[in-house]
């Protein structure tokens, strides 16, 4: 980890969060890592892809149980909820990736894993209601009654994802380094006031 760089981003959907931070990892020359994740973790933990697919960033439910032989609870022989699993296997994966590279890491409760770890930049992108409509209308390809449906499905499944495992409330200023308002900042200005700070951070490393 010593030297490494790591930006997290959390976001809301139709923020541009994760188009940002692609756009920083290509202009910083790191890594950005999003779905991603869901393969490195399959293959750390040995999970079907599916399940942790339809599993990761959901708040757990408690009916939901499976048993693999590697997560299976020596003292109880029960299993652990597979969204547990999930986040257990993935906060694994995210710190062995911070322990392995600088690089940008999408959602996933990342800044909180990361938290006792030096050199990372908590970002938080969200942007105003119709902005996020807008932009799911034209990526997706969808109506607007479609978009607001979206908007608040994953907005309550990020939610209770994130406070569920962080103990932090999911979008608030004071649980990230730096909250941006995308459709008031524009995504390129995103970009670059998040560029910048990372190379602020290296360069204090740098002089110390």
């Amino acid at each position: 980890m010593k030297g490494n760089r790591i930006i997290t981003i959390g976001r809301q959907i139709g923020s541009g969060g994760s188009e940002i931070g692609m756009e920083v990892a290509k202009r910083l020359g790191i890594r950005c890592y999003d779905k991603q994740l869901i393969e490195l973790a399959c293959n750390y933990g040995e999970l079907d892809q599916d399940v942790l697919a339809a599993a990761e960033e959901k708040r757990p439910n408690p009916f939901l149980y499976s048993v693999p032989r590697q997560m299976q609870n020596d003292k109880t022989g029960r299993g652990i909820a597979i969204n547990d699993m999930v986040f257990n296997v993935q906060s694994e994966v995210i710190r062995q990736l911070a322990e392995k590279e600088s690089c940008v890491i999408i959602g996933r409760c990342a800044d909180y894993v990361l938290r006792e770890q030096s050199g990372v930049t908590s970002v938080f992108i969200y942007a105003d209601m119709n902005d996020r409509i807008r932009r799911l209308m034209e990526t997706r390809k969808i109506t607007r009654d479609e978009a607001i449906t979206l908007i608040k499905k994953n907005d309550k499944s990020r939610r209770n994802y994130y406070e569920c495992y962080t103990g932090k409330r999911w979008g608030a200023g004071a649980s990230y380094d730096v909250t941006l308002n995308s459709a008031e900042l524009g995504l390129d200005t995103c970009v670059d006031l998040i560029c910048h700070l990372y190379e602020r951070k290296q360069e204090g490393d740098t002089e110390q």
